[in-house]
């Protein structure tokens, strides 16, 4: 799952928001983190990612990519499925999206000077380019997208990937549709087994 989707099952602790994003930057081992709400949150990050990797349903949306398009086919599906999750947000959520999102931007904020210089660049695109509001459109899919393509070691096709992936977005969204309350659902029984 891409950001949109790790803030929601991070819950309302904006300390467990931060910590959600931080899965994508911290490579070590979670106890050399100092607050313990991030420690939790990398480990669940973790723990979404590794079973949302191996769900049948996310390997059906990858199998669906083009050829050229397979090998970058788990950051394109993460995208796609916060696309699904942004546009029917009022299926998930009683708060609005513009409302979480202001929330999660401030969470970032009031922890911006503690954060990983790679992580603060990441929340400055997240910011500036309202990335997350953007997912609702296929357009923001495609921005999303080009914008992760300008950031990877080598060159990609993820630019140019757009026209592909909207294509393929009627059809992702019957996969998150049965996929995401699963989801939900693994994450709610890791939390109260209190994992």
């Amino acid at each position: 799952m891409n950001w949109l989707a790790h803030f929601y099952l991070a819950g309302p602790d904006p300390h467990a928001r931060v910590g959600a994003m931080l899965g994508d930057f911290h490579r070590g081992p979670v106890e050399t983190l100092a607050d313990a709400r991030w420690r939790a949150a990398v480990r669940e990050h973790r723990a979404i990612d590794v079973w949302t990797d191996a769900h049948p349903l996310v390997c059906a949306s990858r199998a669906r990519l083009p050829a050229p398009l397979r090998r970058y086919g788990g950051i394109i599906i993460d995208v796609a499925y916060d696309h699904c999750l942004a546009r029917d947000w009022a299926n998930w959520s009683a708060q609005s999206l513009p409302a979480f999102v202001g929330a999660v931007h401030a969470a970032l904020r009031a922890d911006y000077d503690r954060l990983p210089p790679r992580m603060q660049r990441s929340i400055d695109h997240l910011l500036q380019g309202r990335t997350l509001l953007s997912y609702r459109e296929p357009a923001g899919v495609a921005r999303a997208l080009a914008g992760i393509a300008t950031r990877l070691s080598r060159p990609s096709p993820l630019a140019a990937a757009g026209p592909a992936v909207t294509a393929l977005l009627p059809d992702w969204a019957g996969d998150f549709a049965v996929f995401f309350p699963e989801l939900v659902a693994f994450v709610a029984n890791r939390t109260d087994a209190g994992l």
